[in-house]
């Protein structure tokens, strides 16, 4: 049986997400692609607010159709975990800054974490 996920921690330094459960411990850790430097991903503490099996994506200069795997942690949906099938497909790795803000990762990650994280889920994002 698997057990929820009881907390997130994204560590901009390290470009890691690290999964915790009820108990503290170390679930996964997962390589993450976070904001580059002329568009950083902020660092602050939230929780889960919406999740979405397929999301388009908009920025000034992107529309990003079909993005999978989606959990937004911003009240404004503008800073979210999601995959990057994109990156994976270009054959770039993950571990690296190159986002507009979000945090990327792996398909296979991202759809666990989806299914395993509920809403209200509490997420720290940390330099």
């Amino acid at each position: 049986m698997l057990e929820l996920v009881a907390s997130l921690v994204v560590d901009l330094s390290d470009q890691r997400l690290t999964v915790y459960n009820s108990e503290q411990e170390v679930v996964r850790v997962i390589p993450v692609s976070t904001g580059k430097a002329s568009t950083p991903t902020p660092i602050f503490n939230s929780k889960v607010y919406t999740k979405y099996r397929s999301t388009t994506m908009y920025g000034r200069t992107y529309t990003v159709p079909g993005v999978p795997f989606t959990m937004c942690v911003s009240a404004n949906e503008a800073i979210c975990l999601h995959a990057a099938p994109w990156q994976e497909n270009a054959g770039q790795p993950f571990g690296v800054p190159r986002s507009h803000g979000c945090v990327r990762m792996p398909m296979n990650h991202a759809r666990w974490l989806f299914h395993n994280t509920p809403k209200g889920t509490p997420i720290t994002i940390q330099a």
